[in-house]
């Protein structure tokens, strides 16, 4: 009887965590999706103008669904501003000076270099896999449009990067976790781009 017993909880107690934790039909994602900024700041004026990418959102604030408990993810933040943010700030750990503008800013004088960009893809699901695992996978697609005087025309390159993690159940901290991973990795990879292109280089 007692190893019955013993059985039976072993199986319930997981159910129980997952119902409690899947309840409500939106599971929210926390927090800010920003990356510390370096406490060394580039020297010299700034070399390129960021405007805030362009992103088609599904809904209100969805980045993707929690398709075992049948409820939408949200952030409340804005991917496109996100986004341009993140590669700003990994530029001027690089040691490239930026500055950040709106979408429809035209550019700036002090700038020579306009990035802009279109985040094709800024999502993040979790599915169950077996019986007790769920596994969260996010995915960040950036389209990066380059224009400076010194390129014979605008320069367009695309970078798409997946996270996964899984537990036996998810939770808004994983799928920030994923969201964030996802996140740096595509902006690490458009400072590499743009600086192996000799677009941007680190101030002296």
């Amino acid at each position: 009887m007692k190893r019955a017993y013993r059985t039976l909880l072993l199986f319930v107690c997981p159910c129980l965590i997952l119902s409690a934790c899947g309840a409500g039909s939106t599971l929210r994602v926390p927090g800010d999706l920003t990356r510390p900024v370096s406490a060394v700041a580039p020297r010299g004026g700034p070399q390129a103008m960021i405007a805030d990418f362009s992103f088609a959102a599904v809904g209100e604030g969805v980045v993707g669904r929690d398709f075992d408990r049948a409820r939408t993810i949200v952030w409340s933040g804005e991917p496109g501003k996100a986004m341009a943010d993140m590669v700003a700030v990994v530029l001027g750990e690089r040691g490239v000076a930026t500055v950040r503008q709106g979408a429809d800013a035209k550019g700036a004088e002090t700038a020579p270099v306009r990035i802009s960009g279109v985040l094709r893809r800024f999502e993040v699901n979790s599915r169950r896999s077996g019986n007790f695992t769920v596994v969260t996978e996010a995915t960040v697609s950036l389209t990066l449009t380059v224009e400076s005087p010194g390129l014979s025309g605008p320069m367009e390159r695309t970078v798409t990067s997946t996270a996964s993690s899984s537990d036996f159940f998810v939770a808004p901290d994983d799928v920030r976790d994923a969201l964030m991973s996802a996140t740096n990795t595509v902006a690490e990879e458009a400072a590499r781009i743009l600086l192996e292109a000799k677009v941007v280089s680190p101030s002296s």
